[in-house]
């Protein structure tokens, strides 16, 4: 069988955790007879979509090396293109690794990489930018765009930055159209699921799968910060649908709107502010080795 040849896209610092991946890895836990390789690592934001991109006619598959940041890097870049991507989980929450079912262990998920097998699974559109894992507004893209700017990376930091602004948390009033049925309601979040996980196995929508061909939209209504450790709860275990809170719409088509502002995130990264969301399904547009 002819080889497949492969580029590792390294974020050297994601998830907080510098030095976790080696390249040493790679070369004693890959199968060579399978595979040959080459490793690049990234310097900032947005090198590890160039470079992808730049070398789409090189390789047959790219290995994000990092958290969903990372992944997006690559998986946007081979959209509309016939190679594969897969993940080497690296970050603070690796949300789409684990729906994945990859290793979390650097060399467990090299050796998963030599026996798994390429398939189609499904992405979507949020106006016109790709995601692949969980996008959304609302408080945790706040947090995400306060992350974005702390010096300090891992679960950690992000935890004790959601801690801090629970306080604080805001609710927004959003307009949800769906075919033609349209939904009005107050709301912390609005989250977009195309797999069923933020990360660290925190399920927001536990339903959701990655080759269904839909999308789910996630509402939380606002609620006391003292409620949080028994949704946490929930979230963990998979049954934050059980809450009274928590309301999932499937979708494949969908436009929410605002007449304010909220800070938008996209797999986990801040994007700023949003007034308008144009949704859409790409039903197993990506191909992905898992």
């Amino acid at each position: 069988m002819e080889k497949q040849h492969i580029l590792f896209i390294v974020n050297p610092i994601s998830g907080g955790r510098k030095g976790r991946f080696r390249p040493e890895y790679v070369e004693k836990y890959l199968d060579h007879s399978r595979f040959t390789y080459k490793i690049y690592e990234t310097r900032r934001a947005g090198d590890g979509y160039r470079k992808v991109l730049k070398k789409l006619d090189k390789y047959d598959g790219f290995v994000a090396v990092g958290g969903d940041g990372t992944v997006n890097e690559v998986f946007t870049a081979i959209v509309n293109s016939n190679k594969w991507f897969s993940v080497i989980p690296n970050g603070s929450g690796n949300g789409l690794a684990r729906s994945l079912k990859i290793p979390m262990d650097i060399p467990g998920a090299i050796r998963h990489l030599n026996q798994a097998a390429v398939e189609n699974i499904d992405y979507a559109l949020i106006n016109g930018e790709p995601f692949i894992n969980v996008a959304g507004v609302g408080f945790d893209a706040m947090i995400a765009s306060k992350f974005k700017k702390s010096t300090s990376r891992g679960f950690k930091s992000y935890a004790e930055i959601t801690l801090n602004e629970l306080k604080k948390m805001k609710s927004h009033k959003v307009k949800i159209a769906i075919d033609k049925k349209k939904i009005t309601k107050r709301v912390v979040l609005v989250s977009f699921a195309n797999s069923s996980q933020f990360g660290n196995n925190a399920h927001i929508a536990p339903n959701a799968k990655l080759n269904d061909g839909k999308l789910r939209i996630v509402t939380f209504k606002p609620f006391h910060w003292i409620s949080l450790p028994y949704l946490a709860w929930l979230m963990f275990n998979k049954s934050i649908d059980k809450s009274k809170l928590h309301r999932e719409y499937v979708i494949q088509k969908a436009t929410i709107t605002s007449k304010k502002k909220i800070h938008l995130h996209i797999d986990g990264e801040a994007r700023g502010k949003v007034k308008k969301i144009d949704l859409e399904v790409v039903s197993g547009g990506i191909r992905v080795m898992a």
